[in-house]
């Protein structure tokens, strides 16, 4: 199987450096390193240059994941594009290896990697598909015609992902093989509550369309109260911003910046 990988990144951080070398270090490595490149810095993508196989410049306008995705699409060279965060190492040589043998074993004809604390395969199609659980754009591998035939969509602020899975497997009846592996580091050192507030309404907005209904609304707000009582502010914060996000959705569309954090 070959296979492009596609890093979305506006800077050279010792974490991609690490990501890089995990990938090139892999018993069956990538065809071409592919990185999409947002920082608007010629010091940046002289860096870049010297990590990648291929480099290819953001552009002007605002910044948008889904954008950033299809640029490496559209010069991927390889069968399958492996869709890879700049914060995410797998650190198994034989991690990408044997996951295309449990894929074609298990019929999915897409898979991703996730962290965990031990080894799980699990195959995710409609029954198993919660709008959460599909698929996870930091590490995840996609035969190339199908984001061809149908890439990540633009105006999907946050949780890309969720809704592809979504077409997939609803729509086009998929399958995905999730893989939790300990081998699969991530190290995001931007995540925060605004990050999980626009999945969340992301989610509701693109996916699962009955957490916009007033009961679900009704639910998070009667989850925040019960954190304040727990002693628990930052989980209150964040169904009392979802709630409120969801409740202004019925005003006018929920816009988000698509953005890093």
């Amino acid at each position: 199987m070959s296979y492009s990988v596609i890093i979305r990144a506006h800077e050279a951080s010792p974490l991609l450096v690490r990501a890089i070398q995990c990938l090139r270090a892999q018993s069956l490595p990538p065809q071409e390193i592919v990185v999409v490149d947002s920082s608007g810095s010629e010091q940046v993508a002289q860096r870049l240059r010297e990590l990648a196989d291929v480099h290819v410049p953001y552009g002007a306008g605002q910044f948008n994941y889904s954008r950033a995705i299809h640029l490496g699409v559209a010069v991927a060279a390889a069968d399958h594009v492996l869709v890879h965060s700049a914060h995410v190492a797998l650190m198994d040589p034989q991690l990408v290896e044997s996951a295309f043998q449990q894929a074609a074993a298990a019929k999915c004809a897409v898979f991703y990697f996730r962290k965990g604390v031990s080894t799980a395969y699990d195959n995710i199609d409609i029954t198993r598909f919660d709008g959460r659980n599909g698929l996870a754009n930091s590490c995840a591998m996609i035969p190339r015609n199908l984001l061809l035939q149908r890439g990540f969509r633009e105006e999907v602020f946050s949780a890309e992902d969720q809704e592809w899975a979504a077409w997939f497997i609803r729509e086009q009846k998929g399958c995905v093989l999730r893989i939790t592996s300990p081998a699969c580091v991530y190290e995001n050192p931007h995540l925060n509550i605004q990050k999980k507030v626009n999945e969340d309404l992301a989610i509701a907005c693109f996916v699962n369309r009955h957490e916009r209904w007033p009961n679900n609304i009704a639910a998070r707000l009667g989850r925040a109260a019960l954190a304040c009582v727990r002693r628990r502010p930052e989980r209150a914060r964040l169904h009392w911003l979802v709630a409120i996000g969801l409740l202004g959705s019925y005003f006018k569309p929920t816009q988000r910046k698509s953005r890093y954090f």
